[in-house]
């Protein structure tokens, strides 16, 4: 099967960093191909690739209005006759022509995405049912869920049976710093708040930029916390895969989020998690079996959590095994992989 996928940019981000895996693992039996529009990447992505995966370039210049771009994509994808056309950005439907390929999909990598480019044919793919009901929820869009994936043998494993050193707990915090989404305020309130209480042994390191930097910087030196509070700046996924282990949880205190990769890959690392209880982390801890939440935006019940995990940290890491099964279980890169190639096939198959 000739598949091609195509995607704006490759920066580092969940839907680049998700396409990499796809890509590899699809390659392994399929013919594979990635067509990146903007002139816009990051050579370390790129390297992340297979030798397998065929990496053609547009060179469009991001935000030009030029037809010239959108004619050499279509003109590619003719020229590459693929069965399938995977799309990765909610944009990208309204420059693929639809004679481009008999299988138009586009995967959904986010709440609140514009659907307004989404045309009739194309069958879409929600990263998880939080996603899906944010799309069907405005309108009647021909959907389905595959979760994503991660390799989980890949991550490195904390040693068993856990135990904070030294009476500080160490918690990791992965994303894009962008408060307004990922909540990392929420988590600095908390850790102030625990410092009133006297609990004092708890620091964070953030791993990510973004245009919430300074202000979450701001808030730590206003809070009093700074001397917990650590910015590690972006970390390419080797550095986090070989270091997750070395903290004692992960925390995820998003305010919406489609999916919430690094959650995942905090669990198969063997760290307990603490999320919010909306949307797709909470949905990967199964709805708080295979992980702890609080409720979404509040700081206290955040800090309450936190408390508890620091206080109760052996009974809370019994959970750590059964969490690392579920996620080996239902958040594979092969079983996404393989779910993808079955969709691929029926749906080609209902339009012969």
């Amino acid at each position: 099967m000739k598949i091609v996928h195509c995607i704006w940019s490759f920066h580092t981000g969940g839907a680049e960093t998700m396409l990499v895996d796809i890509a590899n693992e699809q390659a392994k039996t399929q013919n594979v191909t990635i067509i990146i529009v903007n002139d816009s990447y990051q050579k370390y992505l790129i390297d992340k690739l297979s030798p397998k995966v065929k990496v053609i370039f547009i060179h469009r210049n991001p935000g030009s209005r030029s037809l010239w771009p959108i004619i050499k994509l279509n003109w590619t994808l003719m020229k590459l006759l693929p069965d399938v056309v995977h799309m990765h950005n909610a944009m990208l439907p309204q420059i693929i022509f639809s004679f481009a390929s008999r299988g138009l999909f586009l995967t959904v990598h986010a709440l609140h995405i514009s659907l307004r480019c989404v045309r009739r044919g194309l069958k879409l793919i929600a990263i998880s049912e939080a996603v899906k009901e944010d799309v069907l929820s405005r309108g009647n869009y021909d959907i389905i869920t595959i979760p994503n994936g991660i390799n989980v043998d890949a991550i490195a494993k904390k040693d068993m049976p856990p135990a904070i050193q030294d009476g500080k707990m160490r918690i990791i915090q992965v994303g894009r710093l962008e408060a307004s989404k990922k909540g990392q305020d929420i988590l600095i309130n908390a850790v102030a708040v625990l410092q009133n209480r006297g609990v004092n042994n708890i620091d964070v390191d953030f791993i990510g930029t973004g245009e919430s930097e300074m202000s979450l910087k701001q808030l730590s030196e206003e809070k009093g916390v700074t001397d917990k509070i650590h910015f590690l700046g972006l970390r390419d996924r080797d550095y986090i895969y070989s270091h997750l282990k070395d903290y004692d949880l992960m925390c995820h205190p998003s305010r919406y989020e489609g999916f919430g990769l690094t959650v995942a890959e905090g669990m198969a690392a063997m760290l307990p998690v603490l999320v919010s209880n909306e949307g797709g982390p909470f949905e990967i801890i199964n709805y708080g079996e295979f992980g702890t939440a609080f409720k979404m935006e509040n700081v206290e019940d955040c800090a309450d959590k936190i408390e508890y995990i620091y206080k109760n940290y052996n009974d809370v890491s019994k959970l750590i095994p059964i969490a690392y099964k579920h996620i080996h279980e239902q958040y594979s890169v092969e079983g996404m992989v393989k779910n993808y190639i079955k969709i691929y096939k029926d749906e080609l198959d209902e339009k012969q």
